[in-house]
């Protein structure tokens, strides 16, 4: 398995997830504090993601 491909699913987990979790969160708070709170969400299960996905590319 590339070194890129853990990298480039968890970039894509991330950004996506920080964008879902910054829509609502400011739903939510109701204020401009939920896209700080998103982007830190995101960005942790973006690195959490790409290492259990090279973990798991590791075993195969």
């Amino acid at each position: 398995m590339k070194r890129g491909s853990y990298i480039s699913v968890g970039l894509s987990v991330g950004i996506s997830m920080a964008i879902l979790f910054c829509g609502i969160f400011c739903k939510v708070l109701d204020s401009y504090a939920g896209i700080g709170v998103g982007l830190c969400f995101g960005v942790s299960l973006g690195c959490l993601t790409g290492l259990l996905y090279k973990s798991y590319a590791r075993k195969k």
